[in-house]
């Protein structure tokens, strides 16, 4: 068994098989859908979609409809300007400012005045790899100190 292989490596499909494999894909989706069309009609009988046939063929609503593709396409032409020139004024206020930056180290003092404990302690937190930390009823920090009850985890 020392000889035998255990990865397999596989060709990469031709461009004959990649489009052969694309027309099928479409293909059983279409017959999936074409399946699917009895439901998707009743449904839409129920919410009331042979109104939208009446409407829009029958009373030509068609002609109603095709009037007012100029003010969607006003419209959306009008959003799609404002968001460009919203990205292009934000593109031109802040891409000269690198923001990806790290924060700079915290001193030492400033840490133990902030939790109200000692320099020594947080030196002992920082390098410990598992603490204790006692709080008080107000939430503040009683005591750190380092956890030798529990076994350091085994690195993986």
């Amino acid at each position: 068994m020392q000889n035998s292989e255990y990865i397999v490596t596989v060709k990469p499909a031709d461009r004959r098989d990649q489009t052969r494999d694309t027309v099928l894909t479409f293909i059983m989706w279409g017959i999936y859908i074409y399946l699917w069309i009895p439901l998707i009609t009743l449904v839409a009988w129920l919410f009331g979609f042979d109104r939208f046939y009446e409407v829009m063929i029958t009373y030509g609503g068609f002609e109603v409809a095709v009037d007012l593709l100029d003010l969607y396409a006003l419209m959306l032409i009008s959003i799609v300007v404002s968001v460009v020139s919203w990205a292009g004024f934000n593109y031109y206020r802040f891409h000269r400012y690198d923001r990806r930056q790290t924060a700079p180290a915290t001193h030492l003092q400033n840490l133990s005045e902030f939790f109200g404990v000692s320099e020594a302690d947080i030196e002992r937190a920082r390098h410990a790899k598992i603490l204790q930390i006692d709080l008080d009823d107000q939430g503040a920090i009683v005591k750190i100190a380092p956890d030798d009850s529990r076994p350091t985890p085994e690195p993986y």
